[in-house]
């Protein structure tokens, strides 16, 4: 049973991940799989710039002009790669 067993580490999207659910026997492993799943998903997530980013943005909930100030950032940086994208 255990050499039958496919990899599920491997599995890198959410439709390769419904369908092997199907073909699993028992509820254990599904539970497990999807933990692989989500901490593989949390992982490849986590850079510093996500986690500065993450932050810029809890600290602009709290705060009116940090959130201004961060808002604005964001804009000039959505603006300028919406520039490169339809420039080429």
């Amino acid at each position: 049973m255990e050499k039958d067993r496919i990899d599920y580490r491997n599995i890198k999207t959410i439709q390769e991940l419904q369908y092997h659910r199907r073909l699993l026997s028992s509820r254990i492993d599904h539970q497990e799989i999807m933990v692989m799943y989500k901490l593989r998903c949390v992982w490849e997530f986590l850079s510093p710039s996500n986690l500065l980013d993450m932050g810029f943005r809890a600290i602009a909930s709290y705060n009116p002009s940090f959130g201004f100030i961060y808002r604005s950032v964001e804009f000039v940086k959505n603006f300028i790669r919406r520039r490169k994208t339809t420039d080429k």
